[in-house]
């Protein structure tokens, strides 16, 4: 009886340490997946505020298609290079 208490309590120690390991390294996978999201929207607000800074700076109708032109063709590159 002692021997299957015992055997019992070790392999309840052992799984649990196992169950701590697994929910720690999820923490950290998410951890890190929430840093690169964040990274990812702050890339984005800086260009958006680089393009609003472009827009309003445009003094006619030529250079707003420019500005419309070179930020769509930025984003289009950064869009792909996130598949990659």
């Amino acid at each position: 009886m002692r021997t299957v208490v015992i055997v019992s309590l070790l392999v309840g120690f052992c799984v649990t340490s196992s169950f701590a390991a697994d929910s720690t390294d999820k923490t950290q996978h998410f951890e890190g997946k929430k840093a690169e999201v964040l990274k990812n929207i702050e890339q984005r607000i800086a260009h958006n505020q680089e393009e609003k800074a472009c827009v309003q700076a445009a003094a006619n109708h030529d250079a707003l298609k420019a500005c419309r032109d070179k930020f769509r063709t930025e984003m289009k590159q950064d869009r792909q290079s996130r598949k990659q």
